[in-house]
Parts: structure tokens; C-alpha cells; sequence
């Protein structure tokens, strides 16, 4: 799975670009999808594992991300970014899909995240090591660990999202995600 380049824009307060949407039209609408698109369809496509069903899931998100800017845009002093807005709309969108198609969240009693270390890990920083390493290490990984791994790095989504997203728990997903940093570690040190 490819790690995804950062957007210039991800960070950017929502207020602004949110106003400049309003402002400009069906232009800066479509220019706002154009460039959010390929990081909400991975999300979607994630959440699906069907490239139809993915589609659907991203108009949903986007339609009801921009039919919201005509009840209300984020305070300008509420820190909030372009990406943390348009992500809850993407997450919504994933949890109404698996309400529908796939029942109650995945959980694993025999999970205890306090017994693995993943309820206290935060590894943000383990992925600057170069692309194509993680790259080769990220294809050995399982298919669930490389979902939570490429939601949490290359969409920067927090585990209640990912959890949302994997239909799971936040528990399963931090194991998950634990496992898939540990593995990555281990792979990046062997060289």
C-alpha cells in the first residue's frame, strides 16, 4: 500500500479554505474535491474493500461534507484543520456503511491492550525512516495491520476513527496498529 505525499493543505485552519469554498462556486467546490479525493477514496476503500461500494462511500462523504456549509463553517479560533473537518465526514460515512452492510464492531476479548503496550503507544515519529523500506516492510504485514498502519500515517486518522472505519474496536485497532509498528521496527532493523 503507497504512502500517500502530504498535502500542502491538510494543516490549513478550515475557517479559510471552508470560506473560500462558500465564496467561490461549483469552481473552488470541484477544486476542493480534486484535491482531497485520492486521501478520502483510500479511507473509504479501507473501510469497503469494494471499489463500487468506496465510490458511493466517497460522494456520501463529500456531499455531505459540503452540504454542510450552509448551516455552519468551524470558528476561526477553533484550531480545527481542513483534514480534521473532512475526516469526520468520511468517518461518518464509513460507520452508516458497516451500520448497514457489516453489523456490530469486530471486538476480541482476549485483547488487552494495558498487557500488549499498545494502550500507551504513540509512535508517531517511527515512519521517518525512508518510503521504500517501510514500504517493503508495510507488504509483509498482514491485511488488517496494513490498513490501521496506512489510516493512523498516511491519513491521519486517530484510532476512534480508525476503529470506526475498520468497523472494529478502538481497542482491536490500537493492537493492530501496536503489532503493525512493532513489526515495522523489527523489519526496518534488519536492513
Amino acid at each position: 500500500m503507497a504512502l500517500l505525499p502530504s498535502s500542502k493543505n491538510l494543516n490549513t485552519s478550515a475557517t479559510s479554505i471552508l470560506n473560500e469554498i462558500k465564496k467561490g462556486g461549483d469552481e473552488k467546490r470541484n477544486e476542493f474535491v480534486y484535491l482531497n479525493l485520492e486521501r478520502v477514496y483510500a479511507i473509504a476503500y479501507i473501510a469497503s474493500d469494494n471499489q463500487e461500494h468506496a465510490q458511493e462511500l466517497t460522494i456520501e462523504a463529500f456531499r455531505n461534507a459540503l452540504s454542510s456549509l450552509q448551516d455552519s463553517i468551524p470558528k476561526k479560533d477553533s484550531g480545527i484543520t481542513i483534514w480534521q473537518w473532512l475526516a469526520d465526514f468520511v468517518v461518518d460515512a464509513c460507520v452508516e456503511y458497516h451500520a448497514q452492510n457489516s453489523g456490530i464492531p469486530e471486538d476480541n476479548p482476549n485483547i488487552d491492550p494495558g498487557q500488549d503496550g499498545s494502550a500507551s503507544m504513540d509512535w508517531e515519529t517511527t515512519v521517518l525512516l525512508g518510503v521504500q523500506r517501510i514500504k517493503r516492510c508495510m507488504s509483509s504485514l498482514p491485511p488488517e495491520q496494513q490498513k490501521s498502519f496506512h489510516l493512523r500515517h498516511s491519513l491521519d486518522l486517530n484510532y476512534e476513527q480508525i476503529a470506526a472505519v475498520m468497523n472494529q474496536s478502538v481497542e482491536m485497532s490500537m493492537a493492530a496498529l501496536y503489532r503493525a509498528r512493532v513489526s515495522i521496527i523489527k523489519c526496518l532493523g534488519k536492513g
